[in-house]
């Protein structure tokens, strides 16, 4: 009798829950792919007033007890002294020769030689760096070590770095103005263009090496004249000129595998490898003191409204020379340093960090002894004083 009592109450207790109508299920679905389009929405249209990464931050340094001490790297200090991010940590390039160092602040990598006047790139594998106007280059891999060690017998124009490690350098001959040579990811020598009658000051390669690119200085009709060469690096011809009219140029990067930028004493260029020129960013009477090319899918420019004095602004210009934002700053810009979607700028007395839309992330006013600032994608800053750069996690 008990159980038969116990297979009827379950019995009946079936009986009286209803089926849950489908509709409700329906509808339940539905506003949960509302809500997650909502919130795809508005993390594309807000992105640049998300906070996310202080979240990542606080797990990636204070769970690790990261976030009570403070990282520093030490050096020894120069005035000629060039600093990039490498990793989590810090390459430097000195007159002494090029250091690497890690996350906790010790140096990993060291390779010497004489700089008189270093200038350093790096990408996440590899930092190289070679003496302006002078005759050395070296480069170190953060597993292979020593990769390139270069002792010309005429200086060096300037030379490349790309994301993948290709290598390029412009410099000279006995016998001719100018040297073009390139570099694959292994650092083994694969192309060399001798020119006897026309200048490269600036050359480019690409990721994969396939591509070289240098500007070359000339006249027409008496007119001083800059134009950009495309060679392929199995081939002996150029295989497109560019004309880039009557501005001098600076520097010459890879923004893609497809795009070009030359930056010129009055404008920026933008160029495809098809040859076809796809946009430019005049700087309309103003003067371009600064540029970075760190930000992803942005350029950011520190300019001057004159030669001397204190009007600097900065802006923000996409792949295409399209201006994003632009923000009168009315002092002088002492470094500038763009990573990811920040940008760090070094004024007297404050260090501020902006987002691409130039809205201020953060600040910090204690930086009266700063004379430069490397960005990190995280969002964190190294902030480098006399013989010492120091980690700030906002």
């Amino acid at each position: 009798m008990s159980d038969n009592n116990v297979t009827q109450t379950t019995e009946l207790n079936t009986q009286e829950t209803p089926p849950r109508d489908p509709m409700i299920k329906r509808v339940v679905i539905l506003a949960v792919v509302v809500a997650a389009v909502c919130c795809l929405i508005a993390l594309f249209l807000f992105n640049d007033h998300l906070n996310l990464d202080t979240i990542l931050r606080w797990g990636k340094y204070l769970t690790t007890g990261r976030g009570e001490e403070t990282v520093t790297y030490t050096f020894d200090s120069h005035s000629s002294n060039r600093y990039e991010g490498f990793e989590e940590g810090l390459a430097v390039a000195s007159i002494g020769g090029l250091n690497i160092y890690d996350k906790d602040g010790e140096e990993s990598l060291v390779m010497q030689k004489q700089l008189e006047i270093p200038a350093l790139m790096a990408n996440e594998d590899m930092a190289l760096a070679y003496d302006v106007g002078g005759h050395s280059l070296i480069a170190l891999h953060k597993k292979r070590g020593p990769v390139l060690d270069l002792d010309l017998t005429h200086p060096i124009l300037d030379a490349y770095l790309s994301e993948e490690g290709t290598v390029c350098l412009s410099s000279s001959e006995s016998g001719y103005r100018s040297v073009l040579s390139a570099y694959n990811e292994r650092q083994e020598l694969i192309y060399r263009w001798l020119s006897s009658s026309t200048y490269f000051p600036c050359c480019a390669i690409s990721s994969d090496g396939s591509i070289m690119a240098a500007v070359a200085l000339g006249q027409a009709e008496g007119v001083f004249e800059s134009t950009l060469c495309l060679f392929k690096t199995d081939s002996e011809q150029i295989q497109k000129r560019i004309d880039l009219g009557s501005d001098l140029i600076y520097d010459l990067a890879f923004l893609n595998d497809e795009l070009l930028c030359a930056v010129g004493e009055t404008a920026i260029q933008f160029v495809s490898l098809n040859g076809d020129i796809v946009g430019s960013y005049p700087y309309d009477g103003a003067h371009l003191k600064d540029i970075d090319l760190g930000g992803d899918g942005f350029l950011t420019l520190t300019m001057n409204k004159y030669r001397a004095g204190n009007r600097f602004s900065l802006v923000t210009v996409n792949e295409r020379g399209k201006e994003l934002s632009y923000l009168f700053v009315g002092k002088e810009i002492l470094d500038l340093s763009a990573c990811g979607r920040y940008i760090a700028a070094l004024t007297p007395g404050k260090l501020t960090v902006y987002t691409r839309s130039l809205s201020v992330y953060y600040e910090m006013t204690d930086v009266s002894d700063v004379t430069s600032v490397v960005m990190r994608k995280d969002g964190t800053v190294l902030l480098i004083r006399a013989g010492e750069a120091e980690l700030y996690v906002p």
